[in-house]
């Protein structure tokens, strides 16, 4: 996208934002240009973004409805309202991305990376979908940092080929359904920025649009002309939303993960997080590996073994896969899929008995199995294995 567009396309949201009823401004802590309404009932002198919101999120004290809504009736709503403007709804790529410019899926716009990467027919519809993504870079500040998760659902509208204008008609769009949820853009500030990426296929400039709710940043509209090698670049409308984000912005909990987890369930924010994504990647089919999208899994396996064995982990991965289930179509049983849960989560715990009283190595079997052998097999001593397990479990 050269410069000459990204002037214009500034200019053409600048007139969007103004005829409805939004005020722009420059934030004093980033100097980003950013849109409120004159009725926002927040200090506007800054953006709204986290970092510079002081830290807080003080949307958790605006008005709320007064029915709680689930991400599953969430997603089925924008799904219906989306439909209903003449979008098409599409079944979300499986998370597993071998194919792909990356391990596992982290955005809903992969759907065209066929088109992008490999010279495939350019679409021309207009596209919904809610896909599971995982991003392992958020997997270090789960724990430390509120509204963070690393799988989530990314609810978003695509479209190829389209035209600025176009684009704006989907946000116009997005700002409609948001409303309707209860999310009033009163209560928003849409922060614009230009950024230069490559997908793979060479540099473009992007132009963004961030909505952010009370220090909560929900999603961005992003409008993106693809270089390609063969033929004209493609621009793309891509709007997504994290649809966790926006329950969380609807229901107002204390914690993002306040209706992320069990009812009955206690524990840290890690540990939900690691049988969240592992849920998702079991449901996908990924099988343990040394690379690619089955060393993740091994990744969330050794979490768990290593700081979470005892904790009720395995009816908590059965809770997880029952929610992606409702966003994809498992590949796998849920019976199944625990087992290989199972079996990769204690294969930590049994290496880490292993090498605690030097006793023969564990093969692919439970720590039951692993005992039942070493005490009946090799004449283990019961109550040094019974010991060494209360470690694993501290």
């Amino acid at each position: 996208m050269f410069e000459g567009t990204m002037v214009d396309t500034s200019k053409a949201v600048n007139e969007f934002m103004a005829e409805r009823g939004w005020q722009r401004r420059a934030c004093s802590a980033c100097g980003k240009l950013f849109f409120s309404k004159p009725s926002s009932r927040r200090d506007v002198s800054t953006c709204g973004r986290h970092q510079c919101d002081k830290g807080t999120y003080p949307f958790r004290t605006y008005s709320k409805r007064k029915k709680m809504l689930t991400p599953g009736q969430i997603s089925a709503k924008m799904s219906e309202y989306f439909h209903s403007v003449g979008f098409d709804l599409v079944l979300p790529l499986n998370v597993a991305n071998p194919k792909g410019q990356t391990d596992l899926v982290i955005a809903g716009v992969q759907m065209f990376d066929d088109i992008i990467h490999r010279n495939q027919q350019i679409r021309d519809d207009n596209v919904f979908v809610a896909q599971p993504c995982v991003r392992m870079q958020f997997q270090s500040h789960v724990e430390s940092q509120e509204g963070t998760s690393t799988s989530f659902v990314n609810v978003c509208t695509e479209k190829m080929g389209a035209t600025f204008s176009e684009h704006l008609q989907s946000v116009d769009h997005w700002c409609t359904v948001l409303s309707k949820l209860g999310l009033h853009m009163n209560d928003f500030t849409i922060v614009m920025r230009t950024s230069v990426n490559d997908w793979g296929t060479g540099t473009f400039s992007a132009l963004e649009l961030f909505f952010c709710y009370g220090g909560l940043e929900l999603g961005d509209a992003a409008y993106v002309l693809i270089p390609q090698p063969d033929r004209p670049a493609i621009p793309i409308s891509d709007i997504g939303f994290g649809l966790e984000r926006v329950a969380w912005a609807i229901n107002k909990t204390d914690s993002y993960f306040d209706t992320l987890m069990p009812w009955t369930a206690t524990g840290t924010r890690e540990m939900f997080d690691s049988c969240r994504t592992m849920a998702l990647l079991l449901l996908c089919g990924v099988q343990v590996a040394n690379k690619g999208s089955g060393l993740q899994f091994r990744r969330f396996a050794k979490v768990l073994g290593e700081k979470y064995y005892g904790a009720d982990v395995y009816n908590i991965l059965a809770y997880y896969f029952d929610y992606w289930a409702q966003f994809i179509k498992p590949s796998i049983n849920r019976e199944v899929a625990i087992r290989r849960a199972r079996l990769e989560i204690e294969r930590f715990v049994n290496l880490k008995i292993c090498e605690a009283l030097q006793l023969p190595p564990p093969r692919n079997e439970t720590t039951e199995a692993y005992l039942d052998r070493l005490v009946y097999t090799c004449n283990a001593n019961i109550y040094e294995l019974r010991q060494v397990i209360e470690t694993c479990k501290t």
